[in-house]
Order: structure tokens, then sequence, then C-alpha cells
């Protein structure tokens, strides 16, 4: 492993990782820090937790103390998909340029525009901002990226699942072209990742170990549970047999997330949850009471599987089944961090077994099955699987055709229909009763005449049967 100290940074950098106590460097740090100081771009994949935001912030600082601009504009702009990300980057910032004149500032949702317009205008080097927010600021024409020489998308891979693709290349077309570009991302094999292949010139990538690869000091387990009481009872139960000082729960929903932590309240633990629907001032309170230790349990939704930097989570339950592999790989890397071990605890129901098996086949692992003494399943899993490890329902094609051949069979033993004799044609010269042809003394065709003549008063043919009886 290399060392922090050997890599060329400048020396005020340098007193600030040798406060921070950082002396090795992480393998993306040492990969990624050289090409970024020398202005190339760059596309950077690996997992969470590897360090990767000293790896953009370290040679961005060090550009802008080797090069200064004190009349300039906004320098760098760092994107990213979530507040909290945001506010944890601003943090980082914070105590690498400890020891540099360099100030950043910050622009993300939930918070007023007037002290954001007011922020923008001070001219910071550098804006950490979340695309939706920072779009709004554009289309009023705020900010001035005239003068930005640094792009920096980190997290790249969950801006374009939050469908942040046209705000991104929106937000580059207001920069100048002439500009550095890191991406930083979990895989660089996204789906959507062509959408903003024009916002990079020519860049270096740089892969790791893969999220599919990652995560080997995390034990992944699964429990299986019959319904979501069944769930909260498990989560207590395993909280309590772990003994540990942090936990993260996640939840698919807000309404699930709200519910597990009152009733983990109701048990007695120290617990509280943060979802979408809680301001932002009262989920910066909840994030700093579970870091201080205030709280042993968070219960989240997906907002805080991204960016949420809490040293020392020793276990991750998921409540819920994530909705996707990527979900649940930067779910579990809340904990397993800096080379600590953890604990990874997957609830999975009779409705979430498939699911559950496409993560395993998406991962190439299986989890280990776990059972809680008191509390096991009547849900013992699937009775037939499929070689994917899904579960093997009945075939609705051989249901079907039964069908088909039962409706057959029913209509070959029904007897034939017998014609009437409004159906017989004129030409067989069919008797016929005078009322069944005849209109009424009124003047009007009875319905019996116009079934005759198929519903219509002007067929010839029965008004030639009334001459030839005349």
């Amino acid at each position: 492993m290399s060392l922090l100290l050997d890599l060329p940074l400048h020396k005020q950098l340098i007193k600030a990782l040798d406060k921070l106590g950082f002396t090795d460097a992480t393998e993306v740090q040492a990969k990624a820090i050289p090409v970024a100081l020398a202005g190339k771009d760059i596309m950077v994949s690996a997992q969470t937790g590897s360090g990767k935001t000293a790896a953009f912030l370290l040679p961005l600082l060090d550009r802008f103390l080797r090069n200064s601009a004190p009349n300039g504009s906004t320098r760098a702009l760092i994107l990213l998909p979530t507040r909290e990300l945001a506010l944890q980057t601003q943090k980082a910032f914070e105590k690498l340029a400890a020891f540099t004149p360099i100030k950043c500032g910050l622009i993300i949702g939930g918070e007023a525009f007037k002290h954001q317009v007011a922020t923008i205008r001070k001219n910071p080097e550098v804006l950490i901002a979340t695309p939706g927010r920072l779009v709004e600021h554009i289309g009023r024409g705020t900010p001035d990226f005239q003068d930005l020489e640094i792009l920096v998308l980190d997290e790249a891979d969950r801006m374009l699942d939050m469908g942040f693709a046209e705000d991104m290349n929106t937000i580059a077309q207001a920069c100048q072209t002439q500009r550095q570009n890191m991406l930083f991302s979990a895989t660089l094999n996204h789906r959507s990742i062509k959408c903003i292949n024009a916002i990079l010139n020519n860049p270096e990538s740089i892969e790791l170990d893969t999220h599919r690869q990652g995560h080997v000091n995390i034990k992944q387990q699964l429990v299986l549970a019959d319904d979501i009481k069944h769930k909260e009872q498990l989560v207590a139960a395993l909280i309590t047999q772990e003994q540990v000082r942090k936990v993260l729960v996640f939840c698919n929903t807000r309404v699930q997330c709200q519910q597990l932590g009152n009733v983990l309240k109701y048990k007695k633990f120290k617990v509280d949850f943060i979802h979408g629907d809680i301001a932002q001032s009262d989920r910066k309170q909840v994030m700093n009471r579970f870091r201080s230790g205030h709280i042993d349990v968070l219960v989240a939704t997906d907002v805080a599987a991204r960016g949420l930097d809490v040293k020392d989570v020793e276990l991750v339950i998921n409540f819920t089944v994530a909705q996707s592999g990527d979900d649940h790989v930067h779910r579990i890397g809340r904990t397993g961090r800096a080379g600590h071990e953890g604990i990874a605890i997957t609830l999975v129901s009779s409705t979430e077994w498939s699911q559950m098996s496409s993560i395993e086949r998406y991962l190439k692992i299986r989890f280990e099955k776990r059972k809680v003494k008191g509390l096991e399943s009547s849900y013992s899993g699937p009775k037939k699987v499929k070689k994917s490890g899904k579960a093997a329902g009945p075939k609705k094609k051989k249901n079907v055709d039964s069908k088909t051949k039962t409706n057959k069979k029913t209509s070959k033993n029904k007897a034939p229909k017998k014609k009437s004799a409004a159906k017989v044609s004129v030409k067989q010269k069919a008797p016929k009763k005078h009322s069944d042809v005849e209109p009424p003394s009124s003047g009007k065709r009875s319905k019996s005449f116009q079934a005759v003549n198929g519903g219509s008063t002007n067929n010839r043919d029965g008004f030639s049967v009334l001459r030839k009886r005349k």
C-alpha cells in the first residue's frame, strides 16, 4: 500500500492529512490522484467506502493552491445525488482545506433560496450541489460557471437512477467547455452511462474492485419471515443477539420506516428514523445523534443508502429486500468499512424470495441462512426452484391449453341449433304466416317484419313477397 505522503501534493494538504492521521493511500486514491493531478478526465469505478471523496478533493485543492485565480468566479463544481452525501462531502472538504484559503458553498434542496443566492454571489472557489436544486438556480441565472475549471460527478450511477441525466447535461452545458471532468461511480457499465458520455473528454478509465466483488469482509445472511409483524419481532431479536453499538435498518417505504421505528421505540431501543418526508434540518439532527452514539438504531429508506458516512456501523438489516442489486450493495456498504468486519442480514418473505435470488445471482454469492430461536418462520422457502434460484410457479400455458380443450369438447357435445323460420331464405319458399310479413294496420312495419329482412325497411325481397301474396 502506497503512502499519501508519497503523492506530489501541496505541503498545506500534507499538513491537513497529517493532522487527520491519514497516512496510507487507498487503492482508488493511489491510482486516481496522479492521473487527476495531470489534468486528465477520469472515469473511476470503485466500491462505497473506498476513499474516493479524497481522490477528487485532493487533486482539486492542489490545483487551486498552485494556480490561484482570486478574481474569478466558481472554479470547481461537485455534483452529488443526495443532500446527505453533499453535507458529508462539505465536511470532508473543510477538513482537507483547513490550512488553505479555499472555501466552498453548498447548494441543496430543502433550504431557503435566498441564502443560497447569497452563497453563490460570494463566488466560493468550490460549489457542492445536488442536480435538481442547481438546475433551478441556473434557470434563474444565478450562478456563473464561465470560469469553471473542474466538474466532478460523484455517485454518477445513483444520479442516473434518480433520473438526473437531463439535469446533469443541462449543468454541463452551463459550464465552460475547457475544463477537467472527474466521474466516480459504483459501476461504469450502468445502462444510462451513455447519456452523459458527452460531458467527458477522452477520459481515462480506472476500474478497481467492482461493486459485485466488493464487501468481502461483510458476512451476508438471510432470515425467512412470514409477514411484517414477524419481521418486526425478528429485527428486535437480531439487534439484541448481536449486541452491537450502531445498527442501520433499511425499508423500502416511508410507512414501513416510520412504523418500524415506533415499534422499536416501544420495545425500549434507542432508535430514530429518517425518510424523504422529514425536513432536512430534522434529518441533520437525527444523523448527528446517530454519529455521536445518542441513538443505537437508525431506520431509513433508501434515501440514506447512498452517501451515508457513519463510522463503526456493525450491523445492517434489510427489513425489506432491496429493489435492485445496486441498491442492496449500497445498503450493506454502510458496514464493513475501512477493513473492519460487518454483518448484513436480509429478512425475506415468500413474496420476496425471487427478488432476493436475483440479488444473489447479481452478486454471484449465496446468503448464509440463519434462524432466530423462538421466532422460526412457518415459511421454509419455495417448494420448487428454477436453475436461477427463483421460485418455480405453475405453468400458465398448460392451464390455458386445458381450458381451450375443455371448451372444444363442450362445443362438440352441444346439439346443433335449429334454424328459425325467420332465417329461412325466400328461395326455399318456406311457408310463412301472414302476420310474420304483413305490416300492421297502423302503417308501421312490425319487428318481425324487420327481422325477416335483416332489420332493413328497404329490402326488395321483402316487398316482393308481399306483392306475390296479394
